[in-house]
């Protein structure tokens, strides 16, 4: 294919154009992008090139069938390379049983399954569970006739035999190509397979398994008895069978046919006959009779009809609390949820913060109402904060070498001595006193000041939050109404999810569907929490503000206030990248350096902003990272083979 193309581009072209005397040669130019393809130029109604010659639109007509030849010629040639994964499948079109009951009620079964491969296949596989009979023996496999070999050997033309606790597998190996069908019996004896009473005999066995890799297209099914008995003495019960199969009873001969089979169908009967015709058994159960018999199937039946009750049971209250539950959740979020329109939106980015708000609280205003805890991540923020209004000093130091790495910096609080002013709220105030007092015990490392592993700094965190919390709530951003509404609608929504759970106890899998439904109903719970008029007001003007920080030039900002941009692009989660495309014109005079003390050697507008991104990422980080607070017999069938190919 590579050839292909590199000829392709070598191959002079030769294009003759309507009115011109001579055709022009292209000399690498027809794929230079710079000439076909470049929109201003060959595109351009003005003036379009092509080679650096003026084109008219017949010529260019010229030069796309040219292309479209091109391009058709190239899907055709790789049409016609080998394809190295054909399309594989295969269908059973027919499974046909016939099970001869012996005089010493030893059962001959054969069951010849007709399967059509599209493609290639390598084995075919037969499973039986052991269930419903003693001992399975002389196990023969034929293909179209003629019989295949036991030897484990895996070639084509043989098969093997493997069981586990659950059920024997028969695997034969064959070797198909491109449409084929082929019919495979698989043959084998079943000991002790009946129950013998002393009058009547039964054999219960699942002929359709609803195990089956694919579901056949028909299915019969021929038991026949070793000597003649009269069509009335046959007691057959279908159980879970589907309706479209029939039975039909003649002198010891039953037949079972049906078509149309669904993937959970299965074909599954009891059947009772005469025990006189097994002249060489012996009575296994005395006990059992045709009364015992009919007595069960008609409990069964009755346990059936019953099931069903439950089951459209389960329906209807399927189809009352679904409904419910979603015409609960259109209500509250129509009482309460439904948010406020910014009164002066506005796309225009802000070059300036909108507001004096702390950065802290100004990033749960755009969290939202679902993040309004505090966490540690504001107290990085508020660390910076604090250093940009003149409390500390962040100096940047070189950290220890890793391993095959390069040096991480670290970063470093120096007190100013400033004194406290009066208008730091109260969670501002008792973190300065926090940091202070962790540098006056010579912990000076951004990661280090607030170390919870302490008992004191553990109460004083608690303590903290607590003030935190109260601010936010002063500041009225987010409606407390919305927010009970949150809690009412889960508390709603829970005797509904419930009901469900009893309706997948009688109904099942329509009864997980409306689990299901109603735990996402009340997951959308989430979504009443709502700023108030006042929040959402500010919240579009913070936005527009946030949209400036990541997309603005940065010469519409005041360079010598760079520091308060700086770290509100924090509070707003603004990208390392971002920070540094925001900072690329900072110098070493710049204010911001007033607090912020870049390592030595850094001298480049470059370096300094990426060192500022990466103490933005890293100091944070430091203080999101830390941990938080706290802490046979029967009536019973056997039977069901599965199988498939592959």
């Amino acid at each position: 294919m590579m050839n292909f193309f590199t000829t392709l581009l070598k191959t002079r072209f030769y294009l003759t154009l309507p009115g011109t005397r001579n055709p022009y040669q292209n000399t690498g130019h027809l794929f230079n992008t710079g000439h076909l393809f470049n929109t201003g130029r060959l595109f351009n109604t003005g003036r379009p090139f092509i080679a650096g010659r003026p084109l008219n639109a017949r010529r260019l007509f010229s030069t796309r069938r040219l292309f479209t030849a091109a391009f058709v010629t190239l899907f055709a040639f790789c049409a016609l390379l080998p394809v190295s994964s054909v399309a594989r499948d295969y269908q059973i079109r027919d499974i046909a049983i016939q099970a001869e009951i012996q005089p010493d009620g030893t059962i001959r079964y054969a069951e010849d399954r007709r399967y059509r491969f599209e493609g290639s296949f390598t084995e075919v596989f037969y499973t039986l569970p052991l269930r419903g009979f003693d001992a399975v023996e002389n196990i023969r496999i034929r293909q179209n006739g003629r019989p295949l070999i036991n030897d484990n050997s895996g070639q084509p033309g043989t098969f093997r035999v493997a069981r586990n606790e659950q059920e024997l597998r028969i695997t034969w190996f064959i070797q198909t190509r491109d449409t084929t069908e082929h019919t495979y019996t698989i043959q084998y004896d079943l000991r002790d397979a009946l129950v013998t009473g002393p009058d009547v005999t039964e054999w219960y066995w699942i002929f359709l398994s609803d195990r089956l890799a694919r579901t056949p297209e028909t299915f019969r099914a021929r038991i026949s008895l070793p000597r003649r008995i009269g069509a009335e003495e046959w007691n057959v019960w279908m159980r879970e069978t589907p309706g479209h199969v029939t039975k039909r009873e003649e002198a010891s001969v039953l037949y079972l046919e049906g078509e149309g089979f669904r993937s959970s169908d299965r074909v599954e009967a009891r059947i009772l006959f005469p025990t006189r015709v097994l002249t060489e058994a012996e009575v296994t159960d005395r006990r059992f009779t045709l009364e015992r018999v009919m007595e069960e199937e008609a409990a069964w039946v009755d346990a059936q009809e019953r099931q069903r009750q439950r089951r459209m049971l389960g329906i209807g209250l399927f189809a009352v609390f679904a409904p419910v539950s979603v015409i609960f959740f259109i209500w509250f979020y129509h009482r309460y949820g439904r948010r406020f329109e910014p009164g002066s939106a506005s796309d225009k980015p802000r070059y300036a913060p909108p507001s004096e708000h702390p950065p802290a609280l100004v990033r749960k205003l755009m969290l939202g109402p679902l993040n309004t805890e505090p966490d540690k991540m504001a107290l990085g923020i508020t660390i910076f904060d604090l250093a940009r209004q003149g409390y500390f000093r962040i100096v940047e130091k070189k950290g220890e070498k890793k391993f095959l790495g390069a040096e991480s910096p670290e970063y470093h609080l120096e007190k100013t001595g400033k004194k406290p002013a009066e208008y730091l709220s109260t969670w501002e105030l008792s973190l300065l006193e926090m940091a202070v007092s962790r540098i006056d015990e010579n912990v000076t490392r951004m990661d280090k000041v607030l170390d919870w592993s302490e008992k004191p700094m553990r109460s004083w965190w608690k303590e903290w939050r607590k003030h935190f919390r109260k601010a936010l709530r002063d500041q009225q951003w987010f409606d407390p109404t919305a927010q009970k509404a949150l809690y009412f609608h889960l508390l709603a929504q829970f005797p509904l999810l419930l009901g469900m759970i009893v309706v997948a106890i009688l109904a099942g899998g329509i009864g997980a569907a409306g689990i299901v439904l109603v735990t996402l109903v009340m997951m959308l719970s989430l979504t009443l929490p709502k700023r108030t008029q006042y929040g959402t007001d500010l919240h579009a003007e913070w936005t527009a503000y946030r949209k400036a920080l990541k997309k603005g030039p940065n010469s519409s900002f005041d360079q010598e206030d760079m520091g308060r941009h700086f770290v509100y692009a924090i509070a707003l989660g603004l990208t390392k990248k971002q920070l540094e495309k925001r900072l690329a014109d900072v110098t070493e005079e710049s204010p911001i350096f007033l607090w912020v003390v870049p390592a030595s050697g850094i001298h480049s507008a470059a370096d300094i902003a990426s060192g500022l991104s990466t103490l933005a990422s890293s100091g944070t980080r430091s203080f999101s990272g830390v941990s938080g607070i706290g802490g046979a017999t029967a009536g019973s069938a056997g039977g069901g083979a599965g199988g498939g190919a592959r």
